[in-house]
């Protein structure tokens, strides 16, 4: 039994330190979102991380959302977490997600969103 953990030990400081998940990618839904009756969009930002295939740690990554505001959000062992947002002016926005806290994930990755009125349709003569 001590030769087997011994041996466990070995093979982990062969390959070091064991890497933080990594953030794969940032999804916006709208992409393009438009203010309509007066009230601001709603923004679904999702952040998705993929994980080695028997990495099992968590991490914490940050969601700065280009107006100034965000959050932070803990992955603990989840694959995916989505978040919601909402834009109160109209404008170009850059969306980004980096590791940060206490157990960082590993990357950034970023999306682009505008955020703009709605054109009043116009009636048919």
């Amino acid at each position: 039994m001590r030769l087997a953990i011994v041996a466990g030990a070995a093979l982990l400081g062969m390959n070091g330190a064991l890497a933080a998940p990594k953030i794969e990618s940032v999804t916006l839904t709208p992409r393009s979102a438009q203010f309509s009756g007066g009230k601001p969009p709603e923004v679904q930002v999702s952040v998705s991380v993929t994980r080695g295939r028997f990495d099992t740690a968590g991490c914490d990554a940050r969601v700065d959302f280009g107006d100034g505001q965000g959050r932070t959000l803990d992955f603990g062992v989840a694959d995916k977490r989505t978040v919601h947002h909402v834009y109160k002016k109209e404008g170009k926005y850059l969306v980004v997600a980096r590791g940060a806290g206490a157990k960082p994930c590993a990357g950034t990755q970023q999306a682009p969103l505008t955020v703009g009125k709605s054109a009043a349709k116009k009636p048919r003569k």
